[in-house]
């Protein structure tokens, strides 16, 4: 028995090894099992075992599922995982040949014929690439999960929007199509207006009178710009910051010019973002009514009603 050769081995995947890696350090089954029941190796997934003192993490079953599926890649959530983006916890997603048939209890198969470009090496394991996870995400997640991820990948570069329509296209017809195309339709072309409905949402179940949407502010120069939600009274101005493929340098500057010209003629702003409205809207709601409350908006247009998520 090479024990070192295997705590090598082991090293290399995070802490994994296979029992046949076990076995071609010299281990027979028996010793496996003894070893197993004694609880001085663990069992992760399928033939996938752990040595001690090993933590299971989602992570964990995700390297765990690729080598208890030799040939395999790792995909969507867990790709989105390894790429260090938050996904909901939730089974290894693996992508095997269309005519692979494993049985492995606990992961979940995409039987899809990869481009070579869309996959790649991450510590020792194959792994869609980045674009390819964001976009296998969006048929994969829940709306809610698809949308906070490919903002968060937004951000990050990982993607670009131009990138993903170029993939969405080239995917139609295939599986979670319909569900892409709706998702790329909101972020390009919808998301402000779904901002907008949901802020209007809080503030109108909230009792928060006194503001317009979609308002044309001026100074002394001229128009500034349309204001999201605008108290003329007070001269507050609620932005709503849409999703991180707006943020190119020109958009960036202008934004600092704009927000500028409008503090400077006496406005105060306030700025939320998709999460807010959606995880934090008793901090939006919070935050707006502490602020009309400063600038001396008349308590009736800043009712107390509890805010309904």
């Amino acid at each position: 028995m090479d024990t070192r050769r295997l705590t090598r081995i082991a090293t290399t995947q995070r802490g994994l090894f296979t029992r046949t890696q076990a076995r071609e350090c010299g281990f027979s089954a028996g010793q496996i099992r003894r070893r197993v029941g004694a609880g001085t190796w663990r069992r992760v997934l399928g033939s996938v075992l752990a040595l001690p003192g090993v933590r299971s993490t989602p992570v964990l079953r995700d390297r765990a599922a690729h080598l208890a599926v030799p040939g395999s890649v790792i995909a969507g959530p867990s790709a989105a995982r390894l790429w260090g983006l938050a996904v909901p916890d939730g089974e290894p997603y693996l992508i095997v040949n269309p005519q692979h048939h494993p049985r492995v209890p606990g992961i979940r198969f995409l039987r899809i014929k990869l481009d070579r470009r869309d996959v790649q090496s991450f510590e020792g394991a194959a792994v869609t690439s980045k674009e390819r996870t964001v976009v296998d995400c969006l048929r994969l997640l829940p709306d809610a999960a698809a949308m906070d991820l490919l903002d968060r990948a937004l951000q990050r570069r990982l993607i670009s929007v131009d990138g993903l329509v170029e993939r969405v296209l080239l995917l139609a017809g295939r599986p979670g199509a319909q569900t892409r195309v709706r998702l790329v339709r909101l972020i390009s072309g919808g998301a402000r207006s779904a901002m907008e409905r949901l802020a209007a949402q809080l503030l109108n179940r909230a009792g928060i009178t006194g503001w317009s949407a979609n308002r044309q502010i001026r100074d002394g120069h001229g128009v500034i710009g349309l204001g999201d939600l605008v108290f003329d009274d007070v001269r507050l101005v609620i932005e709503l910051d849409s999703w991180a493929f707006h943020v190119t340098p020109d958009r960036f500057q202008g934004d600092r010019r704009r927000q500028n010209r409008l503090v400077a003629a006496g406005w105060t702003i306030l700025r939320f973002t998709w999460r807010d409205l959606t995880e934090r809207p008793d901090y939006v709601v919070t935050t707006i009514r502490a602020a009309l409350g400063r600038l001396g908006l008349p308590a009736r247009s800043r009712s107390q009603l509890p805010v309904q998520k």
